[in-house]
């Protein structure tokens, strides 16, 4: 073993000593990414290849995100570290849909802000539109995804939530969204969707409970800010 070798095995195992005493939060999100990368990669330096999936996607939460395919375009990346970096993924989000089924119900408007972060936490590259059927006791019937892009351009189907909220007798729904890169605060064409969806869901006696608007960091709910709760009250009388 030459003394490169050997550095780069002390450095493996220096890392790995150091993560066992400090915990992941001592560390950089490339240096999480480099320690993951050691189990998949050996025996060569996975620090710029860390580095380089960074980049390339912009955060750590991406790089776990990626396809097979777009992270086997990163040089040092083939078949088998691209299948681990999306098995790691497969199982962060195992973990985040759990913690999303232990909520039986929505009692308050921060419990639905909780709920929704928790399932956009590794949904966070593209905008999402998300549903929630709820029964008259506000217990959570379902909650799944029904589109993917922005709003107001790739559009969510009026229609699809309706029949979601119908077929399964739902006497309310939650909806949600998020801006990826943005704040968490409803743009003009939110307002106008959510109204345009009060109007249409009073119309076959379902409640629109809230709008909730994600960021990575925080939710906002319409209906709980002093801004926009006379939307809700007013379609509810």
């Amino acid at each position: 073993m030459n003394r490169e070798e050997d550095y780069r095995k002390g450095h493996r195992e220096r890392m790995m000593k150091a993560f066992s005493q400090r915990g992941g939060n001592a560390f950089e999100d490339y240096q999480v990414l480099e320690m993951l990368l050691f189990y998949a990669i050996p025996r060569i330096d996975v620090k710029p290849i860390a580095k380089d999936l960074l980049k390339h996607f912009g955060s750590f939460e991406n790089v776990l995100s990626a396809s097979e395919d777009q992270l086997r375009k990163i040089n040092g990346i083939g078949d088998k570290t691209a299948n681990f970096i999306k098995l790691v993924y497969c199982a962060a989000e195992r973990i985040s849909s759990n913690r999303c089924a232990e909520y039986k119900a929505i009692d308050n408007f921060s419990t639905a802000i909780d709920y929704f972060l928790e399932m956009y936490k590794f949904e966070n590259r593209y905008e999402k539109f998300a549903v929630m059927l709820l029964d008259s006791s506000n217990r959570i019937i379902s909650c799944e995804f029904i589109s993917e892009g922005v709003v107001d351009a790739v559009s969510v189907n009026i229609r699809k939530v309706m029949e979601l909220a119908l077929e399964n007798n739902a006497s309310g729904i939650i909806i949600a969204h998020n801006h990826p890169s943005g704040s968490a605060y409803p743009s003009c064409e939110d307002i106008d969707f959510t109204l345009n969806l009060l109007h249409i869901l009073k119309n076959v006696d379902v409640c629109l409970a809230d709008h909730i608007i994600l960021n990575e960091k925080e939710g906002f709910s319409m209906h709980s800010s002093m801004e926009f709760v006379e939307y809700f009250e007013q379609r509810q009388k």
